[in-house]
C-alpha cells in the first residue's frame, strides 16, 4: 500500500511533464519579434482601405494590436488580442475572436524591420498580402 502512494505521485508528475512538453514544445517564440511594432498599408489586403496599426508582441506568446482603418473618409478603430508563435520560419497568429490561424512567411530584414508574406488568412489560402512591421523605440 505504501508503494502505491509513492508511485502514484511519481506517475502523475511524469504525465504532467509529458503533457506540458507536448502542448508547448511545438510552439517557438522568435525573440526578434517581441516588442512594440507599427505598420501601415493601403489597398493591399482590401481595395480602398488604408490601415495603420500598433502591435505589442509579448515574450509569452500573446499580443495586443490596435488597428485604425480608413475607407471613404470613414475611420474605424479596432483592438484585438490573441496568441502568436513561430515555427520553421513561419509566423502564426490566432486572434481571441477567431478560430482561424493566420500564417505568414516572415523575414527579419534588420532589428528594426520585419517583412511578412501571407500564406493563409482567415482560414483561406492567400499568398498575396505583404506588409512590414517597424520597431518602435520606447524609452
Amino acid at each position: 500500500m505504501k508503494k502505491t502512494f509513492f508511485i502514484i505521485p511519481i506517475v502523475l508528475m511524469i504525465l504532467s511533464f509529458s503533457v506540458f512538453s507536448f502542448t508547448s514544445g511545438d510552439k517557438q517564440y522568435d525573440s526578434k519579434l517581441v516588442g512594440i511594432w507599427k505598420g501601415f498599408e493601403a489597398d493591399k489586403e482590401t481595395k480602398g482601405v488604408e490601415k495603420h496599426w500598433i502591435q505589442e508582441r509579448f515574450k509569452n506568446g500573446t499580443y495586443v494590436i490596435m488597428f485604425t482603418a480608413k475607407q471613404d473618409c470613414e475611420i474605424e478603430t479596432l483592438t484585438e488580442k490573441g496568441k502568436w508563435w513561430t515555427k520553421d520560419g513561419k509566423f502564426y497568429e490566432l486572434s481571441n475572436n477567431s478560430k482561424n490561424i493566420d500564417i505568414y512567411n516572415y523575414e527579419v530584414k534588420n532589428p528594426q524591420v520585419v517583412e511578412f508574406k501571407s500564406i493563409q488568412l482567415s482560414g483561406e489560402k492567400n499568398d498575396t498580402y505583404i506588409f512590414s512591421d517597424y520597431r518602435m523605440d520606447v524609452d
